[in-house]
């Protein structure tokens, strides 16, 4: 009787490792799936990630491919990630900052353990710090502020996706999205601290009685685009690494709106002003 509970236990026993083993086993497999991922590549002739992103530029939330879509084969990337001791992201912090409905969005961005890393790596490869923030519906940049920015060396290029439209109201407008490209160089690094300021401008928004619309920011793309120096153009590659930022603190942007109660007064003492103002034309054309 003895035995017999002893081998019913054995066998209670097996059944949880083999349990245990199988529940582990896609854990691990998602784990590595998840480190392919971090790392894809593209061709040089393709200047921007975002042309590739499939953005839903609606009032819903923007979805876009995973980075492992950006390339049809894996075979893409062979040996160009092979022993490179590519740099991490230790730190990001990102604030809105401003009053009005002209702010900036600010990144803090900081590597961990570079001192030596970074120059070691920047000595062998091209590399650029890509930032892709998808704004809320309500908040458009500006591309023509923006490409100053890139005249004045401040960022390497820049883009904006989605709603370039600047004179439409947030109720009739679409979702853009901003990819920021920054030039990763040693005298462009103060510690392995990066900040980049991004303006951003408030679109009118609904009425509402509280007199404020709230829109909210999600956490950005963060990745770092790098490739060989001194390589033939025919096989030009960049190699893209997301650098897989911990969600950043919520940015939240109070913006001024009209109350729907004051639409009457407002609308009469518009409409007066410009009947006034019409029959002073028409008068001062018939006097002189």
């Amino acid at each position: 009787m003895a035995a017999g509970a002893r081998q019913c236990l054995l066998t209670v026993a097996l059944a949880a490792a083999w349990i245990s083993g199988a529940a582990a086993a896609p854990s691990s497999a998602e784990q590595a799936g998840r480190s392919q991922k971090s790392i894809n590549c593209m061709p040089c002739s393709r200047t921007y990630i975002g042309d590739a992103y499939v953005y839903t530029l609606t009032d819903q939330l923007a979805h876009h491919r995973d980075l492992a879509e950006l390339s049809d084969s894996s075979e893409l990337c062979k040996g160009l990630t092979d022993d490179v001791q590519v740099p991490t992201l230790s730190e990001l912090h990102r604030q809105l900052v401003g009053e009005g409905s002209h702010r900036r969005l600010v990144y803090s961005v900081k590597f961990g353990a570079c001192q030596d890393a970074m120059v070691n790596f920047l000595g062998g490869y091209d590399a650029h710090l890509v930032i892709i923030e998808k704004l809320p519906n309500g908040v458009f940049a500006d591309p023509f502020e923006l490409q100053h920015f890139v005249e004045r060396k401040v960022f390497l290029d820049v883009a904006v996706f989605g709603d370039t439209n600047l004179e439409l109201p947030s109720a009739l407008s679409n979702r853009s999205a901003v990819e920021i490209h920054f030039d990763l160089r040693p005298n462009t690094l103060t510690n392995c601290n990066i900040v980049i300021d991004l303006p951003l401008h408030a679109r009118y928004p609904p009425l509402d009685a509280s007199g404020y619309a709230t829109v909210e920011f999600g956490s950005p793309d963060i990745l770092l685009r790098y490739r060989k120096k001194e390589i033939h153009s025919d096989s030009c590659l960049w190699v893209l690494k997301n650098l897989e930022a911990t969600p950043v603190e919520k940015a939240a942007w109070q913006i001024p709106c009209g109350d729907e109660a004051h639409i009457g007064f407002v609308s009469s003492i518009t409409f007066l002003s410009a009947l006034v103002c019409s029959i002073s034309i028409v008068l001062a054309a018939l006097i002189f």
